[in-house]
């Protein structure tokens, strides 16, 4: 019997999904409006944009969005189009202006989106035209949570504390916990012939990198103990040279928990091994967990967490110091972005070697976003056949034994080991979001059920 929570595409009683998701051009033209179109969605951190007059570049779907900060210290988040023929009226990604003017007829807008220069006011419109109604279209709301700048294009959303939950919440606090955080100049953008929601679905899978990611581990740059690796079911790897690679963890099986995922409301969710399963060291040290700020902004449940969080819809939280959005660009590309981060107050060598990670793990030249790419790109392909596209995906890894821990330490969660919860669970929201409901109606379907 389908359950509450199964739809035309997802059915999370059989652990299956519709393929004609990935690549259907109307089905993509819906999430624009119903998932893009309302979701508050992250844009920039604050701390690139710290002076009056400072400026980002953001996407919001298929809208480009100025976030700037204002003479009084505050946020406006305004549409990079000129009220009279539409030009975008910023060509650059980020930067400090004092005003910003379309480069077509010379309307020219304060940083705060009031028009107040147009050519030929008097002589050419006669004093017909009235500025105070033709400034820059704004964003309904801008909030943001601990520097993380978030905005809707939908007035009636619910304010971003409530959307984001306790796992949003717990999310983006793993990257604001580490210290003084500020973005590292340069954010990394690259395309990929893939659906946005493959790339989205692979954050939470500790399934893959065994065989994906055997060639980077190989290299031996992401040190002795990669992540993901106590979460395999085997207990070692054959090269193609027929050495072995140890993957820590070995066979798991009994009362054994070394994963954890966490659940919330409107389709956010964390899912990766244990802070203690996963280890420390080298480019993945967590010494900061046991700071006071830590422990104050994580809680109980979140100490023991190490990755991976999806704030709903597309901003993924890595296990290192660095988020990335997936954009769609299409039904079959997404533009990926890494912002990167590192504490103020890091001393030069160990900065350096934050930088190196965020070259080297993900990344247009990280050693495993271009393999996972590939399998993104490969798996988006093999939607479009009339044949292939009607063999379901399946998620069926522990389904229906994954009992939802409420117990007082928030927030919801399933403990155990390897599973595709995560997944299942961000695909039961997507369908709740592309019904179209009401707010009030999309909290009580994406609330997490007693068992998945």
């Amino acid at each position: 019997m389908a359950t509450d929570l199964d739809s035309t595409w997802v059915s999370v009683e059989r652990g299956e999904i519709d393929r004609r998701i990935f690549s259907d051009p109307d089905i993509f033209e819906q999430e624009m409006e119903l998932i893009f179109g309302r979701a508050w969605l992250f844009l920039c951190h604050e701390s690139q944009i710290p002076r009056p007059g400072d400026f980002f570049e953001a996407p919001m779907g298929r809208d480009n969005v100025l976030v700037v900060r204002q003479r009084d210290g505050g946020i406006k988040a305004l549409l990079n189009t000129c009220a009279h023929r539409g030009n975008a009226v910023c060509r650059a990604e980020e930067g400090n202006a004092r005003n910003f003017m379309c480069t077509y007829h010379g309307w020219t807008y304060d940083i705060a989106g009031n028009l107040i220069g147009v050519p030929g006011l008097e002589d050419l419109y006669g004093g017909d035209l009235d500025p105070s109604r033709h400034g820059l279209a704004q964003v309904a709301q801008v909030d943001s949570h601990e520097g993380f700048v978030f905005a809707t294009m939908d007035p009636s959303a619910p304010p971003l504390p409530d959307y984001l939950g306790e796992t949003g919440t717990l999310g983006l606090n793993l990257i604001a916990a580490q210290g003084d955080m500020e973005v590292i100049p340069g954010i990394q953008k690259f395309v990929i012939p893939c659906n946005w929601k493959f790339a989205v679905d692979n954050l939470f899978d500790w399934y893959h990198p065994q065989v994906t990611h055997l060639s980077a581990l190989q290299t031996g740059m992401l040190g002795a103990t990669p992540p993901g690796a106590r979460l395999m079911d085997s207990g070692g790897a054959q090269t193609p040279d027929g050495r072995e690679i140890q993957l820590p963890g070995g066979a798991v099986g009994g009362d054994v928990i070394d994963s954890i995922v966490c659940l919330d409301t409107y389709g956010h969710a964390i899912a990766g091994p244990t802070a203690e399963a996963f280890g420390a060291g080298g480019l993945f040290d967590d010494s900061w967990r046991r700071t006071e700020r830590a422990r104050e902004l994580l809680g109980p449940v979140g100490s023991r967490v190490a990755g991976h969080p999806n704030i709903f819809p597309t901003l993924w939280v890595s296990s290192t110091t660095q988020a990335s959005l997936r954009i769609p660009r299409g039904p079959m590309e997404t533009e990926i972005w890494w912002f990167s981060f590192v504490d103020r107050d890091l001393p030069p060598d160990q900065r350096a070697m934050r930088v190196f990670a965020a070259n080297h793990v993900f990344g247009p030249a990280g050693l495993l976003e271009q393999e996972d790419g590939e399998n993104w790109a490969q798996s988006t392909i093999q939607t479009i056949g009339h044949r292939s596209r009607q063999v379901p995906q399946l998620l069926r890894m522990n389904l229906g034994r994954g009992k939802v821990v409420r117990d007082g330490q928030s927030p919801p969660r399933i403990e155990g080991t390897t599973s595709e919860h995560a997944q299942l669970w961000t695909f039961a929201a997507w369908s709740a979001w592309m019904s179209g409901c009401g707010w009030d109606e999309l909290r009580r379907r994406t609330v997490p059920p007693e068992v998945l």
